[in-house]
């Protein structure tokens, strides 16, 4: 992967914003998914992730993330500032807000929720200016 891609998992032709290409969360995807993330991670350069709304994942594909995830959870903390969820729907949104917490005790990354692509970046840029 390079880090002009914006046809793999994640789109890194912004970088140091990281975007989930959503219409690539298919059954099995968490294979690249992961190949992805540790290309990030490699890179050695603090990046944030956002994640606009996808298709609900597949079991499988979440518990070989979420393994991954606590693998990596000291490397990704380094390295990953925040991980900035899109939700458009406010009471989602507010249900996701609550579940931060035990995401970031598990992962080691601030979690924050937007309610636009624009909103995402800009706060994306905040964090990764240190505001």
């Amino acid at each position: 992967m390079t880090f002009s891609d914006a046809s793999g998992v994640l789109n890194t032709s912004d970088f140091p914003l990281v975007c989930l290409n959503p219409d690539q969360v298919v059954p099995g995807y968490a294979a690249d998914w992961k190949h992805e993330m540790t290309a990030l991670l490699e890179r050695g350069i603090p990046f944030a992730l956002i994640y606009p709304p996808a298709p609900e994942e597949d079991h499988e594909d979440r518990k070989e993330r979420g393994l991954w995830l606590k693998t990596n959870r000291e490397r990704l903390s380094r390295l990953c500032r925040v991980m900035i969820l899109i939700e458009p729907d406010a009471t989602r949104r507010s249900a996701l807000e609550e579940m931060f917490p035990g995401a970031e005790r598990a992962f080691g990354v601030p979690q924050m929720a937007t309610t636009t692509k624009a909103e995402a970046e800009i706060l994306a840029h905040h964090v990764l200016a240190g505001r």
